[in-house]
């Protein structure tokens, strides 16, 4: 009797919820300037006979509007900043394609700055940012500063990369691509103005249609807008920290008729100093090695790009990226090894270690080609690219041990890795008319990396190759996918999508001697689902399915066995499983502002680096240790206040964690509960808000894992800037609260405790901007987006 009330309820539901999307019909159209041109930000109001205004919305970014109401009789308006472009009455009896609306008004678009409120809100499986390059937030900073004001996003103080909810290190795209690697994605980020940013999804965990990774992706997408046809940024940073960092970047777009541009060059010379001491108890042996680290690192970068895009026709484009990065960079250390006697603390012997770890011409090459074409009148696509990716490290380590006997030793290693990847891909995107989408492609991937290791010991003269060390090791690696996402919305409230993908890998790797030392094949399929329900226009409810693999590094599977010091050697683990994921989250967003987010995620065969001890020789290596159940909760709000003078985010993440397996025959029991939060701060001080103060503070009370127990930290960010007409200038700091870094780990059979130093950091940073400019703020939008 249950089950049939229950049957009776949901079929009630389905009717009422059919029942009311046939009440409703929609007046849907596009407008464009004299010129062709989409304008956004148009208002479009829909009025009574008797000019009662019963609905409002905006046009896009594209020019496109929809505005739903019942069956009636009404007076259609759409005007820009007080000026009627086009009015109509109407019979709102069934839907209503108003088709192209044309403005001869003379809009000068390219002297407006619209002002309104950033919107990030959920799309089925990512978080969509728009509105990007009319939000106060996004003016006189970089794209990369702007992504450290969206709360979920955070951006290390040092711009050396990008976390989702203080997660695992996003992998970037520039429009859907990669650019030849996250270095050279930071360096595009660092030098691209986020007003000509169109839009950023930030996916946590990517569906079907990308690489079944378990890194999450922020998906940066270029406003290809020719208001702008010519734009110049120059940027200095000047960075004092125990030694000084300078840093230049150049940014130039262009477009013209058909073509649009991109390129610019960022620029690094970068001295740092480390400072690490590290103390290993081996209770077997009943001794203790006390290792004092003193690094001193000389970095000199440079990574030029361009991305062209050409126009072909209004259905054709065709894009070519290329970018380089080109690295000279050494690393000097004075390493002091104490071995004391645990019996009676006393000290046995000390021997230290000078290394010179020299990378040469270290160089990246990538190039990708990639074109669409629009298959027909509802924007279906056909889109394929290929890209090419070389990069050749060539390092020298050379290593000096003094020994307690007064002896002396001297040893080079030179690892030179060349890696060679071709990789294309083809995704066909149909569209239908009831605004569902079905995406399927094909991607394919070989890869042939080279190692070449000496190993060689002084006699003297020369180094003299070890024959036991030095080697050569091949990798070559296949890889291919089959994959298809289907997404409908089966009302204006209630949509799904769901997605399968097909992954095969087959690897192979060989010593010089054509010993076979690793072989790879195995098939996965990865299915992903999203469930997203609006309950009314300021609530909406969304459910994700997802699973992911995270596969050995070519890094851990070559075989050789780096020394450090005279007692610590590296020894990777060619035999190493791939960790599979499973992830399922509800997400509940409300008022635009808040969102929250419950999750769970299952881990098997989960790897990480060890550190143990055998005969006083510490052992660094990479191993499997057991699974993980994780249970996650996370709060954001993002809010503008005080008449917007001051923009508040909070984000917060509290994350239990039950781990279990074994590791060296001691079995692993961990449960371990992790908070983080951050609290970002932008506060404008004048009324023309040219003057910004931005205040970042964060906080971690540490957590416990298979690798030690960290302590908790706190960070605190400064940044101060104003803008002069072409010229903006800050100066900050940060790091001003973390503390230094403790990790310990103990058990029966041994343990250590490790402390790295921190050091505060303080910059000024200059840029000058040349070109077409916006220049006025004549309104505040805020629009209502449905769900898409």
């Amino acid at each position: 009797m249950t089950k049939i009330i229950q049957n009776n309820i949901y079929l009630l539901f389905i009717f009422l919820q059919s029942f009311y999307s046939f009440s409703q019909n929609k007046i849907t159209g596009q407008i464009l300037d004299k010129e062709n041109n989409p304008i956004q930000f148009v208002t479009i109001q829909l009025h009574t006979k008797d000019h009662i205004l019963i609905k409002s919305d905006i046009s896009n970014e594209n020019g496109m509007f929809e505005i739903e109401e019942k069956t009636g009789h009404y007076v259609f308006q759409a005007s820009y900043l007080g000026s009627l472009l086009y009015e109509k009455q109407i019979d709102l009896d069934k839907d209503i394609n108003l088709g192209v609306i044309t403005s001869n008004n003379g809009i000068e678009l390219a002297e407006i700055v619209i002002e309104s409120k950033l919107k990030m809100k959920t799309n089925f499986d990512k978080y969509e940012i728009t509105n990007i390059s009319n939000s106060i937030l996004a003016k006189n900073k970089s794209t990369l500063e702007f992504l450290n004001t969206v709360p979920i996003v955070n951006v290390t103080p040092d711009g050396k990369a990008i976390k989702i909810k203080n997660s695992k290190n996003a992998i970037i795209l520039i429009n859907g691509k990669s650019v030849g690697g996250n270095e050279v994605a930071l360096s595009i980020l660092q030098s691209t103005p986020a007003t000509d940013i169109k839009k950023v999804e930030v996916i946590e965990h990517p569906g079907s249609n990308y690489r079944a990774s378990d890194n999450g992706i922020i998906n940066v997408i270029i406003n290809k807008s020719k208001k702008q046809p010519f734009k110049v940024v120059l940027n200095a940073k000047s960075t004092q920290s125990f030694y000084n960092t300078q840093e230049g970047s150049g940014y130039l777009a262009f477009s013209k008729n058909k073509w649009f541009l991109t390129s610019g060059i960022k620029m690094e010379n970068a001295k740092l100093k480390s400072n690490q001491s590290d103390s290993y108890f081996d209770f077997i042996t009943n001794y203790n090695t006390q290792i004092h680290n003193n690094s001193i690192s000389k970095n000199t970068n440079y990574t030029p790009y361009i991305n062209i895009d050409y126009s072909v026709n209004k259905n054709q484009t065709i894009g070519i990226n290329l970018s380089s990065r080109f690295s000279n960079n050494e690393n000097n250390r004075h390493i002091s090894n104490s071995y004391y006697n645990l019996a009676n603390n006393q000290l046995d012997s000390i021997n230290t270690t000078n290394t010179k770890n020299k990378l040469s011409n270290y160089h990246v090459v990538f190039f990708n080609l990639n074109h669409t074409i629009i298959t027909d009148t509802l924007d279906s696509n056909i889109s394929s690219d290929v890209s090419y990716y070389n990069s050749r490290n060539n390092r020298e380590i050379f290593n000096t041990f003094s020994y307690s006997n007064h002896n002396n030793n001297k040893l080079l290693q030179n690892p030179d890795n060349t890696y060679e990847v071709i990789d294309f891909k083809s995704d066909y995107d149909k569209n239908f008319k009831d605004r569902s989408k079905l995406t399927t492609g094909v991607s394919y991937t070989n890869s042939n990396i080279k190692s070449d290791n000496f190993f060689g010991t002084f006699n003297g003269i020369e180094y003299v190759s070890n024959p036991k060390q030095s080697n050569i090791f091949n990798y070559k690696e296949n890889y291919f996918a089959l994959y298809a996402k289907y997404r409908r919305m089966l009302s204006e409230s209630f949509g799904v999508l769901a997605g399968l993908r097909y992954e095969y890998l087959s690897a192979e790797g060989t010593l010089k001697s054509n010993t076979k030392t690793v072989k790879i094949n195995n098939s996965d399929l990865f299915p992903s689902l999203a469930i997203m329900y609006g309950i009314n226009d300021e609530h909406l409810l969304t459910l994700n399915f997802a699973s992911s693999i995270t596969r050995t590094p070519y890094n851990n599977l070559n075989p050789f066995v780096y020394v450090n010091s005279p007692s610590s050697i590296q020894v990777n683990n060619p035999y190493l499983k791939n960790i599979k994921k499973s992830f399922i989250g509800l997400t509940y967003t409300f008022f635009d502002d808040f969102n929250l987010e419950l999750g769970y995620a299952k881990s098997h065969n989960l790897f990480n680096n060890f550190d143990t001890i055998k005969d006083n020789l510490i052992i660094s290596t990479i191993d499997n240790y057991g699974n993980n159940d994780a249970y996650g909760a996370n709060f954001y709000f993002n809010k503008s206040i005080f008449k917007n003078y001051w923009n508040l985010s909070f984000s917060t993440t509290l994350e239990i964690s039950n781990i279990r397996g074994e590791h060296n025959a001691n079995p692993v029991k961990i449960d371990n509960a992790n908070l983080t939060l951050n609290v970002k701060n932008n506060i404008f001080l004048d009324k023309e808000k040219n003057s910004t103060l931005t205040l970042i503070y964060g906080y971690d009370n540490g957590s416990e894992d298979i690798f030690g127990k960290l302590n908790a930290q706190h960070s605190l960010s400064i940044d101060l800037g104003k803008s002069f007409n072409d010229f903006y200038i800050s100066a900050g700091a940060y790091d001003l609260l973390t503390t230094d870094t403790s990790m310990q780990f103990t058990n029966s059979v041994y343990g250590f405790d490790k402390k790295r130093e921190y050091y505060k950091n303080y910059y000024i940073n200059i840029r000058y901007t040349l070109g077409n400019k916006r220049v006025k703020t004549v309104a505040s939008k805020q629009q209502n987006e449905r769900l898409n």
